[in-house]
């Protein structure tokens, strides 16, 4: 009897410390992905699926970077040039198509030259992109008068 209660105990601490370290590695790796910057919860849909994949975008100096919300990766699936990036007008997600973690979210047909793409962000989300988008890059006509 004492080894099954050995056993047990053994069996739910390593449980324990690979939940720990998950959480810790998620919690690390968003933070290193966001290095100060602006960072959101989207979603990011290809041409030719119906499959939504979540992620976070990160608002960079000069260009849009998606990551996925799972793994260890440190780098965007994901880049677009502020200056090529076109948005669309959006239109809310309703029934099958919407996101059970972005209530209210919106769908935002996106190009970057000839690659399209959609992205889902929520009402806030999609104010902070449009400004983003819209506004200069740092550095840039630095010495308009």
């Amino acid at each position: 009897m004492p080894s099954a209660l050995i056993s047990s105990e053994i069996v739910i601490g390593t449980l324990l410390v690979v939940a720990v370290v998950v959480l810790a590695t998620t919690y690390l790796r968003r933070r290193y992905i966001a290095k100060g910057l602006p960072l959101t919860l989207c979603g990011l849909r290809r041409p030719g699926t119906d499959r939504w994949r979540l992620g976070l975008i990160r608002f960079g100096d000069n260009a849009l970077e998606w990551y996925t919300l799972g793994g260890v990766s440190l780098r965007p699936k994901g880049r677009w040039l502020r200056q090529r990036l076109l948005l669309e007008a959006p239109e809310l997600l309703s029934g099958p198509e919407s996101i059970p973690l972005l209530p209210g979210a919106s769908r935002v047909p996106c190009a970057d030259g000839d690659k399209r793409f959609e992205l889902a962000l929520q009402g806030p989300a999609y104010t902070a992109l449009r400004s983003w988008q819209e506004a200069s890059p740092p550095g840039y006509n630095v010495n308009v008068a």
